[in-house]
């Protein structure tokens, strides 16, 4: 073996010798070129592969490119022979809602001390968010103004659906850091048509189902004071068929209107719409209307709420499984006409009426807790005005009023009770005292006002005080027995006294005498039940 290597080494410096002593030859200059001078916008997705044909004279030629790019055959013979190199891309794609930058390289072919370049540049990817895609609710601020500024610009609010296609709110929300100076609504409509025979909202109502799951927002402190005639406020403007559920609201607003309106904290006008299982806890203020003998309905839930049909299918609304708790201050306007014409509150909601079809409005196991100080013509704990088409059932007023207002009609549970209107099984607990000779007073209904509308069940337990010493002027039950189909099995309790003197010796044997003015004939079943001291 050291024989063989001292041979090839006296070899080579043997060649070396003579190499050195022979003249240098001349180096050749090779050719390499492709049929292709470059590659652009090769696509992002399924890029697929390019072919090109390398020509050299060299003996032997290497193609080199970027890891994306596989090249085969990716060496070959030269010696003026063609050779036909694939060029497959991989892709620059991930997924559809993937942003991905586009990408540019080189592939070199070299060979006999020569080289080209072809230039290769590939597509990016613009990532696409489906703005109807779900990310399943309402998840945080952000989220919650982009849902409020969709509804009300008329887009799809799909984003925010949950799995059951509801809007679901989901964590508690504090709003007060917010500038509410110019709250819009939720639904913010142009009209919305809340005459006696309303007709449809005109703009972006809120169409849908929108969840609290359960979760409380606070911090709603608002004041609107000029809502246009025929216009409506509230943390929703106008809902129409659809439901707003499982919601907490801590609110203070302050409220007022042009001509004739309708505000509510959670709703201002619920049209063939659902409201369950919410809770409001409010300081309200309204200050009625600039315009005399104008309707301005506000209610702790709804100001407005409505039934009708249409082709045949009943459109009916309901307030059901609400609590309200309230403190009240209003005042504002004028009353001199007969009819809904007079600043009004409720402490479910202030005017509910239907088209006179077999639609109905259903208010049920709904409560109001707290304090009202008003002088406005219509003020209740549960409805200021049962228009027509309305079931009250299962709901009980704890709320206290005092009413200065002259000319007004106060009942503790609702004002009036018109057409295919009853009450069933609702109690009144609330103290009551008006001051004017001229408003009508009772413990749960002022006015009875349509020989369709009935009351059955529930009672009065508040003390009715009033400056009305009329006998249809005020009552335990009711101020005026007016037109009625009946009214029976109600329980008759509390005081009844003129403000400022000692309230009425009522008894088991006489207590008929102080339930209300007007026509009895059709009450039966009454139960006196002796106050508590």
């Amino acid at each position: 073996m050291k024989t063989l290597q001292k041979f090839l080494i006296m070899f080579l410096a043997g060649a070396m010798v003579a190499a050195s002593c022979t003249k240098q030859k001349e180096t050749k200059t090779y050719t390499i070129s492709s049929d292709i001078k470059s590659i652009a916008e090769v696509a992002a997705n399924n890029p697929g592969s390019q072919t090109l044909v390398v020509t050299t004279d060299a003996p032997y030629w290497l193609a080199q490119g970027p890891d994306w790019i596989t090249i085969e055959p990716n060496m070959g013979v030269g010696g003026g022979k063609s050779t036909v190199v694939t060029l497959t891309f991989q892709s620059n794609y991930k997924n559809e809602s993937t942003d991905m930058a586009p990408r540019s390289g080189e592939v070199k072919i070299s060979g006999g001390m020569t080289s080209i370049i072809i230039p290769v540049s590939q597509l990016g990817h613009v990532g696409y968010i489906d703005p109807d895609a779900s990310i399943g609710g309402i998840p945080d601020e952000d989220e919650f103004m982009d849902f409020i500024n969709a509804v009300n610009e008329g887009e799809a609010v799909n984003r925010w659906y949950n799995d059951k296609d509801e809007i679901e709110l989901l964590f508690d929300l504090d709003i007060s850091e917010l500038d509410l100076d110019e709250w819009v609504p939720i639904g913010n409509v142009e009209k919305s048509g809340n005459g006696n025979n309303a007709s449809n909202p005109e703009g972006n109502y809120f169409h849908g189902v929108f969840n609290g799951g359960g979760h409380t927002i606070k911090g709603f402190k608002v004041s609107k004071t000029d809502i246009a005639d025929g216009g409506t406020f509230g943390f929703f403007g106008a809902i129409y068929r659809s439901t707003v559920k499982n919601l907490n609201l801590e609110a203070d607003i302050t409220v007022g209107g042009e001509a004739t309106a309708d505000a509510g904290v959670l709703v201002g006008t619920a049209y063939a719409s659902t409201i369950e299982n919410v809770k409001v806890t409010a300081t309200i203020k309204t200050e009625g209307t600039k315009t005399d003998n104008k309707r301005f309905s506000v209610g702790g839930i709804a100001g407005f709420v409505y039934c009708c049909s249409s082709e045949g299918d009943l459109l009916e609304s309901s307030i059901k499984n609400c609590e309200v708790e309230v403190t009240v201050t209003g005042n504002g306007g004028s009353n001199t006409k007969n009819g809904a014409t007079a600043p009004m509150f409720g402490g479910i909601a202030g005017f509910v009426t239907g088209d006179k079809s077999a639609a109905r409005n259903t208010i049920e196991n709904c409560v109001v807790r707290g304090t009202i100080t008003a002088d406005q013509g219509r003020c209740s704990g549960l409805i200021a005005t049962a228009n027509n088409a309305t079931v009250m059932k299962d709901c009980t007023n704890y709320a206290s009023q005092v009413n200065n207002f002259d000319n007004a009609r106060i009942g503790n549970l609702v004002c009036v009770v018109g057409l295919d209107c009853s009450l069933i099984n609702c109690a009144n607990y609330g103290d009551l005292t008006t001051s004017a000779s001229s408003t009508t007073t009772a413990g749960m209904v002022a006015l009875l006002n349509d020989n369709s509308c009935t009351v059955e069940g529930g009672g009065n337990y508040g003390n009715i005080r009033t400056g009305n010493a009329a006998a249809n002027g005020r009552g335990l039950l009711v101020a005026n027995f007016s037109k009625y189909a009946y009214f029976k099995d109600v329980v008759v309790s509390g005081t009844l006294g003129m403000v400022g003197a000692e309230p009425y010796e009522i008894n088991a044997d006489n207590f008929m005498e102080y339930i209300g003015g007007g026509s009895k004939d059709k009450v039966s079943g009454l139960t006196y039940v002796t106050p508590a001291p």
